[in-house]
């Protein structure tokens, strides 16, 4: 289901979109939960078109991602309010991915280990241990990211 961007002048092309979610910090995963839209602010960790994300056990997010639906995400790595004397000529200068993919439960510990660690690289050089133990409390989960579009107005 490939949309076709209003301003085309501002789409990245896929070599700058995917450069932008290997440097951001934060996504926002939007789910639907019984008809209704759900979304929530996720750490991450981006390498070879697949996001990595972690979360509790127990709870709604686990419970929506079990269901193996397709989910929607953005990532706005950079942006900057511009100022002005009306409040109608305010305007916002920004880059920004959105994307849809298919969720993918993590199970295999040597698995959930790598998409922990690619996680981790996305905000700190290292290598990291995860023992048994917390892996055993922590779902480990991908999105096998099925088509995705940058847009800048820098």
């Amino acid at each position: 289901m490939r949309h076709e961007m209003r301003r085309r002048e501002r789409q990245l092309d896929e070599a700058h979109a995917s450069a932008l979610l290997e440097k951001g910090d934060v996504c926002h995963l939007a789910m639907v939960d019984r008809g209704e839209p759900y979304l929530v602010t996720l750490n991450y960790g981006y390498r070879d078109s697949i996001m990595y994300f972690h979360c509790a056990m127990q709870g709604r997010k686990k419970d929506l991602l079990e269901c193996g639906s397709r989910v929607c995400f953005t990532v706005v790595p950079r942006h900057e309010l511009l100022a002005a004397e009306k409040g109608c000529d305010f305007s916002m200068k920004y880059e920004s991915v959105v994307g849809y993919g298919a969720v993918r439960i993590i199970e295999d510990p040597e698995e959930k280990r790598r998409g922990l660690s690619i996680i981790m690289a996305q905000y700190a050089p290292g290598d990291f241990v995860f023992p048994d133990a917390s892996l055993a409390r922590t779902l480990v989960f991908a999105v096998d990211i099925e088509e995705f579009s940058g847009k800048s107005t820098y």
